[in-house]
């Protein structure tokens, strides 16, 4: 969980007895990746040479804005147990502005630096609410090597927000209240680099989604201001995509295709018979089989999660390019996968009226390179 920044120093207390006099909000945050812990990224913050914040972590910030007269002021971050800054900056505040100062980079892929957003937003339309997302993870050194998309948990695209480089930000748009599932993935959607639990997003709210963590020093977050630290699940990967053999069986295997954009996985089934001559099945993590129309849709994405899923199995009977030869798909009963590393993998096969059956497979053919690390 998030740890909002809380101590701080009289100067603190001084600056926001001046609230009646302010004309300007400020709130801080902390997401230079910068050591291999959060601890070790710890700094002081200093304004106009005077302590403001004490022992602020990585994913810390201000719980709330505090109100400052407008002015020049002078930000130093200075690591914990050293004397000198390693971060300066000046910034004007205006009369009736309200900002977010943060610090990011990790002085390896990319410079140390601190960044001020403004945060002022019309209110949102009834029902809606303000949204803005922010690339502070650098976890490449070439700029074009840390793009991004933003989508949602079937993969879509939100907002157009692709090609989304890293210190860009998106501004303020507006979306419906709802509960999102998002992602950050790459362009084309086929890696997902941060994969965010579901969240609720509450109408006439003003949020602001940071990205961050170098993946190298700090592992890939999100952070909502002023929300907290967003969980996330383990992003699926290709690992299991490949063809696998079943061990017990003669001619009998399964081809597995992730669709990491989605946390989906589907796939084909296949046996031969005594003949040579092959059956084929299909099957979904999605599970549903179709909708009023009779199409098959997928009503339940995120049903994987890189190494589990349940997926329906489905026979399919004709079809083709002639007119009239639509393909009938018929679930006959379900599969569950289990992916017990890079080369071994357990599937349970459930067939509707038939005892389960179990079965161990092995990896024939991988398109992706694969780690044992789960």
């Amino acid at each position: 969980m998030i740890k909002t920044v809380t101590t701080a120093t009289a100067t603190v207390l001084m600056l926001a007895s001046q609230s009646l006099l302010a004309d300007a909000r400020v709130a801080a945050a902390h997401f230079a990746s910068f050591a291999d812990t959060r601890d070790g990224t710890a700094v002081n913050i200093l304004v106009n040479g005077n302590t403001f914040l004490e022992g602020v972590k990585f994913g810390d910030f201000t719980p709330e804005y505090t109100s400052l007269p407008a002015g020049t002021y002078t930000i130093d971050i200075v690591p914990v147990g050293a004397t000198e800054a390693a971060l300066t900056g000046d910034f004007t505040l205006e009369d009736g502005m309200s900002y977010t100062v943060y610090a990011q980079g990790n002085g390896v892929t990319q410079d140390l630096e601190l960044q001020a957003l403004v945060d002022n937003v019309d209110m949102p339309a009834e029902g809606n609410l303000n949204i803005r997302i922010v690339h502070a993870a650098p976890f490449a050194a070439d700029l074009a090597a840390t793009e991004v998309s933003i989508r949602t948990a079937d993969g879509m695209v939100v907002n157009e927000l692709v090609g989304v480089p890293y210190g860009a930000n998106s501004g303020f748009f507006q979306i419906p209240a709802d509960t999102y599932d998002l992602k950050v993935a790459s362009n084309d959607g086929s890696v997902n680099y941060i994969d965010i639990l579901p969240a609720a997003l509450p109408a006439g709210a003003d949020v602001t989604v940071f990205a961050a963590g170098d993946g190298s020093n700090l592992d890939l977050a999100v952070f909502a201001f002023p929300v907290g630290e967003l969980p996330t699940r383990m992003p699926v990967d290709n690992r299991s995509n490949g063809m696998w053999e079943v061990v017990e069986g003669d001619g009998v295997g399964f081809i597995l295709q992730p669709m990491p954009s989605q946390n989906r996985l589907v796939g084909t089934w296949y046996q031969y018979d005594e003949m040579g001559n092959p059956t084929f099945f299909t099957f979904d993590s999605c599970l549903e089989q179709s909708n009023d129309m009779g199409e098959f849709e997928c009503s339940t994405p995120g049903a994987f999660d890189g190494m589990m899923a349940t997926t329906a199995l489905t026979l399919n009977t004709g079809g083709g390019t002639g007119e009239g030869s639509a393909a009938e798909r018929t679930k006959i009963g379900e599969i569950d996968f289990e992916i017990l590393g890079c080369d071994d993998a357990m599937a349970t096969v459930r067939l509707d009226g038939a005892e389960p059956a179990m079965f161990t497979a092995k990896q024939l053919t991988r398109p992706f390179p694969c780690t044992d690390e789960m």
